[in-house]
């Protein structure tokens, strides 16, 4: 289960990975860079969700192609929502991506909705970031970081308030918990990013890359296109089973990724940071915050 098995002082991070098709990618490398030790739980194999005192200094709760209502498929489910919450309420740094952040919307008293009512998203979308994303203390230094790089490439930001993302999800959180502050928005998810305690929950990807986005584009096109059924069915399927139209539809959307690579990847590397740090002060005994400040 451990990427990286040395010891020593090095903040221990566990990454929960609801299913294959869906893993850390750049976001682990980027936390391994910064000194941190890496506890991969996979559900998809049937490992358990991790007790809270299992959990070290962060956690990481990635996505995956089931619902956060699919308890009956998938009862590790309640395990997770028991974890996140308390995770929440000891201020443990943490971040939630997609499927994680639906079901920490679920666990702290929120609502997610399964489809959402503003339809899925897939691709690369606009985030619009609220005031209070770029005054928080610890999220700004994220935007900040990304808008730099946006700015570098020349990425329009409308003044340092927009950003691309890379989105895969037909589910969306349609009411905060209480006490949790909107980070951002999009045009088709109201509740696209926000923070609770030492959580922050991120409705986007930012461990992605433009290769993961060509596979998931296709498989959503195959989907759309009645080759298969369900989402988990069509994030398995083999490259060569892909019609000629869904493989272009990939093709094109690793192609408009590309573009936007350079903010993407100033992101993610800046929340790598940022939780990385939120872990360290957490094993020193002198954080008590996390990936955003809440």
């Amino acid at each position: 289960m451990t990427e990286n098995p040395d010891v020593g002082g090095r903040p221990v991070i566990t990454v929960i990975e609801p299913e294959e098709f869906a893993p850390l990618g750049r976001l682990g490398q980027w936390l391994l860079a910064e000194g941190a030790r890496l506890e991969v739980v996979r559900l998809w194999r049937g490992e358990a969700v991790p007790s809270f005192d299992e959990v070290g200094d962060g956690l990481v709760v990635l996505g995956g192609a089931m619902s956060a209502h699919d308890d009956a498929d998938h009862p590790w489910l309640a395990d997770l929502r028991a974890l996140l919450r308390r995770v929440v309420d000891e201020r443990v740094p943490a971040v939630a991506i997609c499927l994680g952040a639906q079901v920490a919307a679920e666990a702290l008293g929120g609502a997610t909705a399964v489809p959402s009512p503003h339809g899925g998203e897939s691709g690369i979308v606009s985030l619009c970031l609220t005031e209070a994303a770029r005054e928080d203390p610890v999220f700004s230094e994220i935007v900040d970081e990304a808008v730099r790089a946006a700015v570098r490439a020349g990425i329009p930001t409308h003044g340092g308030t927009r950003l691309p993302v890379i989105v895969s999800h037909d589910d969306g959180v349609v009411r905060l918990p209480q006490g949790a502050t909107l980070l951002a928005s999009s045009e088709g998810a109201p509740v696209q990013a926000w923070c609770a305690g030492g959580l922050t929950a991120l409705q986007h990807h930012p461990e992605s890359n433009p290769e993961r986005i060509e596979y998931w584009m296709a498989r959503s096109h195959a989907r759309r296109l009645g080759v298969v059924a369900g989402e988990e069915e069509a994030g398995a399927m083999s490259a060569q089973s892909l019609p000629a139209e869904a493989a272009e539809a990939g093709r094109a959307a690793r192609v408009e990724a590309e573009k936007v690579d350079p903010v993407i990847r100033a992101f993610g590397r800046a929340l790598a940071r940022v939780l990385a740090r939120a872990a360290s002060a957490r094993r020193a005994g002198t954080g008590s915050g996390g990936a955003a400040s809440g």
